[in-house]
């Protein structure tokens, strides 16, 4: 492979590794066995990530779009690729659950049977994640600013 060739293979995995936050294992493929391929193929994405005021589409439609496609498509790990990147945009899944009922709506209950509700439950899973505040190591002190807890008696009876 030549050094512009092997540039732009980089280029291509970096922009998986920026948006999805994984290389998925399909474009790890294609880099080391077809990696024009791949080149080609990321001309065509930069279309679709063009900057925000350049492109019509903002990044969480253009995601929850990808989401939506893989899961009609059966493409589990692309659904749940895109959609970290897609709850990192901000979508919510009820704002996921009405676009998992169109899924199903023109492509049939088997697509959430098989790949749908599973989406759901990932989307579940990285909201609350994204929304709990990070646990606290075994022997820390009080958050600051919280109050501090009441010593208890050595006796087992309550104060009066």
């Amino acid at each position: 492979m030549n050094k512009k060739l092997a540039g732009e293979v980089e280029r291509a995995k970096a922009h998986y590794i920026k948006v999805l936050g994984v290389l998925p294992e399909p474009i790890r493929a294609m880099a080391e066995y077809a990696p024009q391929a791949l080149v080609a193929y990321q001309h065509f994405k930069d279309y679709l990530y063009q900057p925000e005021g350049q492109a019509a589409l903002d990044l969480k439609t253009k995601e929850l779009i990808y989401v939506v496609l893989d899961t009609a498509t059966g493409n589990l790990s692309g659904a749940n690729n895109h959609l970290r990147a897609a709850v990192d945009q901000g979508l919510t899944v009820p704002e996921l659950a009405e676009a998992m009922i169109q899924v199903m709506n023109v492509c049939g209950i088997t697509t959430f049977g098989q790949t749908g509700y599973k989406v759901l439950d990932e989307a579940k899973r990285l909201t609350a994640k994204k929304s709990s505040p990070p646990a606290r190591k075994a022997g820390a002190g009080p958050k600051t600013g919280a109050a501090p807890s009441r010593p208890r008696r050595a006796s087992g009876k309550s104060a009066k």
